[in-house]
């Protein structure tokens, strides 16, 4: 293939073919679809995200006797913190040739009467599929993207993802499948961090999803299909002590973690370009027989304030399928002539509160072992 070839789409090396288009895969921009409906413009490369600020009090109690309050006390206040993102550059190129703009009656592969090739206007096809590429790098960019100040211009601005935004609320899974208390456990950091919780979106890779609904699977729990919807977008939502959270599955999000996040503060940042607008279509300057176009875009993202969001790090990265379907859980007394489908398990645990040689017992030959490590005698 000739030089002047690499980039540029020719008869020769892109080909025409019949039948129906198929992608497949690679569209689902779940995170930004959620967060899209709330988007904003700026005209600065740095826009702020959160002016934060605590409230004072509520840690002692005052002792203040009449004659000091004669007395007005010192005076005092309370100071803010701006936190900033960036928006950064997306840029494609496309170049297309004369000769395959009119060429393209000219089939490979399968011919058969009457077919026509598929996209009809080459031009189209590619241009559509490179604005869902560009979609794609900024679902990626929005979940893991690193933040970089644009100091000069050869020093490209970055903006920061939203696993490297959260700072206040982490757990560390530690090689744990994702289970239902740990999420129970991040919502309550949200909660002690005196955000709301009732807004919240669990995103995580979906091998990390299964590994949830296994979790429920064998403790009893009900993941409810479908019962929310965000922009669009159904939801099967957990229920916690601190409310529920919707699950979304997203194979960009980083391996091994998870996204706790509350979407009615988070929007795309666009930085439009005076009458020509954001991720537009413009033709470049021709250097022969070719029409050479650009697409190009600035955005970032508007996380709001971090401490409204939680993530989990080092989850395990293979599935575990559940080993049975139900348990039996006993709290205290005595548990005897049980009848019990084959697999069932049966678990005590903790101080059951029984008389010191007191048994348990199950009666069932098929059933899985009782599991007694944890029992205490009182």
């Amino acid at each position: 293939m000739a030089a002047n070839e690499a980039y540029t789409m020719t008869s020769h090396n892109l080909l025409n073919y019949s039948g129906l288009l198929f992608n497949k895969g690679n569209t689902k921009t779940p995170f930004s679809t959620t967060i899209g409906g709330k988007s904003r413009t700026t005209n600065h490369w740095t826009f702020p995200t959160s002016l934060a600020y605590t409230t004072g009090g509520g840690t002692s109690q005052p002792a203040i006797t009449e004659t000091d309050s004669l007395t007005a006390p010192n005076a005092e206040f309370i100071t803010r913190a701006q936190v900033t993102n960036v928006c950064q550059i997306f840029q494609k190129k496309l170049s297309i040739s004369y000769g395959k703009m009119s060429s393209m009656g000219q089939l490979s592969g399968l011919n058969i009467a009457g077919q026509q090739a598929n996209p009809a206007t080459e031009l189209d096809f590619q241009v559509s599929n490179a604005m869902a590429a560009i979609a794609n790098d900024i679902e990626f960019t929005f979940l893991n993207g690193a933040h970089q100040d644009g100091t000069y211009d050869d020093v490209a601005y970055k903006t920061r993802g939203m696993t490297a935004a959260i700072t206040t609320n982490t757990k560390a899974a530690s090689g744990a499948g994702l289970g239902f208390w740990l999420i129970a456990e991040l919502v309550q950091a949200v909660n002690d961090a005196f955000a709301p919780t009732d807004n919240l979106i669990l995103t995580a890779r979906p091998i990390n999803i299964m590994q949830l609904n296994a979790d429920a699977t064998n403790n009893g729990l009900t993941v409810i299909p479908g019962a929310r919807e965000e922009n669009g977008i159904k939801l099967d939502v957990i229920i916690t002590p601190f409310g529920s959270v919707a699950l979304q599955p997203n194979p960009r999000v980083a391996s091994g973690t998870a996204i706790l996040y509350n979407p009615s503060i988070c929007s795309p940042v666009y930085m439009p370009v005076p009458n020509k607008g954001n991720f537009f279509l413009e033709p470049l300057a021709k250097t022969g027989a070719a029409d050479n176009y650009q697409i190009y875009g600035q955005c970032g993202l508007d996380y709001g304030a971090e401490w409204y969001h939680g993530k989990i790090t080092g989850l395990g990265t293979s599935f575990t399928a559940p080993t049975y379907a139900h348990k039996i859980y006993v709290a205290g007394g005595t548990l005897t002539d049980v009848s019990l489908a084959s697999g069932t398990a049966v678990a005590v645990s903790g101080n059951v509160g029984l008389v010191e040689g007191t048994t348990v017992t199950v009666t069932n030959t098929e059933a899985a072992p009782l599991h007694t490590s944890e029992v205490s005698a009182t």
